[in-house]
């Protein structure tokens, strides 16, 4: 199969909240990640073009981070048995200026250093 992403994912395990509009946040785990979204799996079912806050929290060099809220809409979901995989592109072109924490695990993620 044909790869179509313009950004090579990396693969980070990190806890995630998704807060789709006039809901509360639901919990899951984030598997990968690249400069245009993420993939993840959510213990409650997420809705294909929902708009959603995502807000991730990894572990850097034994110290918790916490990404700014990020903007971004459900592209696609999957039942994998209890729980639900999606995959969710964000909202706005990431970059050190607007989300730099995030551009700082993204950075992470590509070396693990």
């Amino acid at each position: 199969m044909e790869e179509k992403r313009k950004s090579r994912r990396r693969h980070l395990l990190a806890e995630v909240r998704i807060r789709p509009e006039g809901s509360g946040w639901i919990e899951a785990v984030l598997m990968n990640i690249n400069r245009g979204g993420i993939g993840l799996y959510a213990m409650q079912p997420l809705k294909q073009k929902d708009r959603v806050e995502i807000r991730i929290t990894y572990l850097e060099h034994a110290e918790l981070k916490t990404v700014e809220e990020i903007p971004g809409v459900v592209r696609w979901v999957q039942p994998i048995g209890k729980h639900h995989a999606a995959g969710i592109m964000f909202a706005e072109k990431v970059t050190k200026r607007n989300f730099p924490v995030l551009s700082r695990c993204l950075d992470y993620a590509r070396t693990g250093d």
